[in-house]
């Protein structure tokens, strides 16, 4: 059984920024996403991206009602965290996956929980490390990043995959981690 990946609003927005969307869909995880942020109107996007994602694997995880309950819960003991937060939260913890998010409370509040969390810049890792994405396509994905005022990322790490990943396309035979 594949490791889950659970996928909250803000990483899918930044990996389409990114022209990672479907580049995701070839690690060897299986990805999830929540009804209720794929069916968010924050998320625009089209059928046809859905529908790619869904060619490619990508599993839409409806809620029950005893998750819906948890979720709930979740939000009374930490009011800040969003209702899709908190169902990103809530399906992580039932596939026992790692959770994909960008929001800095949700990290702490998962992590402090035991729940393994990453963001995009662990995606481009994983994809550098896995070969499974050309180094240009991960270089074009981070200067997109970069220049993207609404994409909140350390500049650092971002900067030093960037020379990472510039540093392995002239230097033949080097590791393809850039950590």
């Amino acid at each position: 059984m594949k490791c889950v990946i659970v996928n909250d609003a803000s990483c899918l927005i930044d990996l389409r920024k990114g022209g990672l969307l479907t580049a995701i869909c070839d690690l060897p995880y299986q990805l999830v996403v929540p009804l209720p942020i794929r069916e968010s109107e924050v998320l625009d996007f089209s059928q046809r991206q859905w529908r790619r994602l869904d060619d490619a694997g990508l599993v839409t995880h409806d809620l029950t009602s005893g998750e819906v309950g948890q979720a709930l819960e979740l939000k009374k003991r930490h009011p800040a965290l969003s209702a899709n937060d908190c169902f990103c939260y809530v399906t992580a913890l039932t596939h026992e996956g790692i959770l994909l998010t960008g929001d800095a409370l949700l990290r702490r509040v998962a992590s402090g929980n035991g729940l393994r969390v990453h963001g995009v810049l662990w995606v481009v890792d994983e994809l550098s490390t896995n070969r499974t994405c050309p180094r240009k396509l991960l270089r074009k994905a981070l200067r997109a990043w970069q220049a993207d005022a609404s994409v909140f990322l350390p500049e650092q790490e971002v900067s030093s995959r960037l020379e990472c990943l510039t540093v392995q396309t002239h230097r033949p035979g080097t590791p393809s981690l850039c950590v």
